[in-house]
């Protein structure tokens, strides 16, 4: 079953009531053009008949391996199947996404020249509920990232926001998760911030093939409405970033300076000025940060910040949705200002030039 000079790659599938999509996405790893592999399937307590359908279609394959038990979270069924999991290489697939057929051998022989600390990603294409190409929503903002992402050193590119957009799109070698360490617990981001942590230390490598099919549907949890559970997720995550910014200076394969990272993170849709300041200055550490996303404290401060200071909703929101709204109202004044009325606001171009020479450096 195992055997050969081939690195054995060890694919963790948690699974959470997704029947309609899981045997595409366990056939998509048996599938694979590189054999030696195994399957480990964790149904996360799935309510579906998940479960009863992994037994009767792949109970007796010796490349699959199941169990279930109580419904726990994504971060946590991930983090167990790593444990059970004896791959030099492990790849992490959702149970709703699916590999292309080469995805695995062309990433193995990509890990082959970068020793045992490698963390890998790929190109991806968006899909529907059918595996039809999906339009708009996350996949207008995937290939809006990937442009904006497309010369920045590989230390940093995960500060503008989440290229790999999903777990599923994870390829890393056993060195850089023992010393990245587990998922946290996030509902929303474990992803994204496992990723920050692991490019901070290993950088990563992009393969430019579209090699996974990222599935868009309405069950999917990054769609969920609360959104001031986003924004205090979100915020934890760039303030625990924040506070490792000297151990990014450190590092000698990338020489990122933190005015760089600070760059990536104005244009990311993501980033929460005002959010993460006041998270900062809590003075918490990561896991009272965590433990107080985890019972409901963090949001309901973030709400009572922003009664008390007597503010739109708006200020909550990212430095990029502000810069948009300067943008809009610059705009709005412009066509004011050439039908022949003229803003008491607006700032004439010689003293707003005047104003911005004694921001800069001299």
């Amino acid at each position: 079953m195992y055997g050969g000079d081939e690195p054995l790659v060890s694919v963790v599938i948690p699974s959470y009531n997704h029947l309609q999509y899981l045997g595409r996405a366990i056939d998509s790893v048996l599938n694979q053009t590189y054999k030696n592999i195994e399957c480990i399937v964790i149904d996360d307590g799935s309510t579906d008949g998940s479960y009863e359908y992994f037994l009767r279609l792949y109970g007796d394959n010796p490349r699959v391996h199941l169990s279930t038990r109580a419904n726990q979270g994504a971060h946590n069924t991930i983090n167990e199947g790593i444990a059970k999991a004896r791959g030099d290489f492990i790849n992490i697939l959702n149970s709703d996404d699916t590999f292309a057929i080469d995805r695995l051998r062309l990433l193995v022989e990509a890990a082959g020249s970068h020793g045992d600390a490698f963390f890998a990603i790929t190109d991806l294409m968006v899909v529907d509920e059918n595996d039809m190409p999906f339009s708009g929503g996350p996949e207008g903002y995937y290939r809006k990232l990937s442009e904006l992402v497309s010369n920045v050193p590989t230390g940093s590119a995960f500060w503008s926001g989440n290229i790999a957009m999903t777990t599923s799109n994870f390829f890393f070698s056993r060195q850089v998760w023992e010393e990245t360490g587990p998922f946290r617990s996030l509902r929303y981001t474990h992803d994204w911030d496992w990723a920050l942590r692991a490019s901070e230390r290993f950088g990563f490598k992009r393969l430019d093939q579209i090699l996974l099919h990222y599935r868009v549907h309405g069950k999917n949890t990054i769609s969920e409405p609360d959104i001031w559970s986003h924004i205090a997720e979100n915020a934890v995550v760039f303030a625990t970033s924040l506070r490792r910014m000297p151990l990014v200076r450190q590092q000698a394969h990338t020489s990122i300076l933190p005015p760089r990272i600070m760059a990536r993170m104005l244009k990311n849709d993501s980033f929460l000025p005002m959010a993460t300041l006041y998270l900062l200055s809590l003075g918490r550490d990561d896991a009272e940060l965590l433990s107080g996303l985890a019972n409901g404290t963090l949001k309901q401060d973030l709400k009572d910040l922003l009664e008390e200071a007597q503010m739109t909703f708006d200020i909550m929101l990212s430095a990029q949705h502000l810069h948009q709204k300067v943008i809009s109202s610059q705009a709005a004044r412009g066509n004011s200002s050439t039908s022949g009325h003229s803003p008491e606001n607006a700032i004439p171009t010689t003293r707003k030039k005047s104003w911005l020479q004694k921001l800069l450096p001299r």
